[in-house]
């Protein structure tokens, strides 16, 4: 399998604290059965720690490779970040402070939870005149997707891709989320599902449960394409051509 959202690097965000958690996060990944996994530190430009694509992140990212080929955990780790998108997300692309998923034309961006339609719309217009396709992380969170999924719509016809956490399948985040998660993989909006995860012990790196579930609630051939064939194109940055979804209405 291969998650492509996981908050795992170091001390960087709200994710693993210490170097010994951010191991035993990568060390449960690949017990059941993740090979790939993208770091994806929380960047937000109105945060004390920004995590903008500098030398620093990158060097993280390298100590990090090191110590998993120290310990022998056989994780190919991948950068990333998440973007919470405001009105400044478009120029810090321009600036180059901003990266994709694996540095694709593919970033994973989130918003706020609540009351933020007009304004995601917006910054999703003008990340993808930059010529980039936002990868949008977790909208089955989003309570106004909630109360009108009918934006999906309109998001997936202007480009954009839609990343569910495997925690609203799984019913970890509540019932609505649990039930629109399943909606999108019924509907063929879903285009991967990662982890989202922060912990060890909470929101973990594991994904061998979310496997089960998508084989046996809709088919080992969902499964296959929402944990590792999508994932992996986002991360090769493929021509990605995705069939229409059945919409809402």
């Amino acid at each position: 399998m291969v998650d492509i959202h996981a908050h795992i690097l170091p001390g960087v965000d709200d994710g693993a604290p210490d170097m010994d958690s951010a191991l035993e996060m990568a060390a449960l990944a690949v017990e059941s059965g993740v090979t790939v996994l993208v770091a994806t530190p929380h960047c937000m430009d109105f945060a004390d720690r920004k995590n903008y694509w500098d030398s620093r992140l990158t060097e993280d990212m390298l100590y990090f490779r090191q110590m998993l080929k120290k310990e022998k955990i056989p994780l190919k780790l991948k950068p990333g970040m998440e973007i919470f998108g405001t009105s400044k997300t478009p120029g810090l692309f321009k600036e180059d402070k901003l990266i994709g998923i694996n540095g694709s034309r593919y970033p994973l961006i989130e918003f706020a939870f609540h009351n933020y339609a007009a304004q995601a719309t917006e910054i999703l217009e003008n990340v993808l005149a930059l010529g980039l396709r936002p990868v949008i992380a977790h909208p089955e969170r989003y309570k106004y997707i909630q109360s009108d999924p009918a934006l999906l719509n309109l998001w997936t016809e202007m480009g954009c891709l839609l990343q569910i956490n495997k925690g609203s399948l799984l019913g970890s985040f509540g019932r609505a989320e649990q039930q629109l998660a399943f909606e999108l993989v019924d509907r063929g909006f879903a285009f991967a599902v990662a982890s989202d995860a922060h912990s060890p012990i909470r929101r973990t790196t594991w994904m061998k449960d979310v496997q089960q579930l998508l084989t046996e609630e809709f088919s080992p051939a969902t499964a296959k394409k929402l944990l590792d064939a999508n994932p992996m194109k986002l991360i090769n940055n493929e021509i990605i051509r995705e069939a229409q979804p059945h919409w809402f209405r």
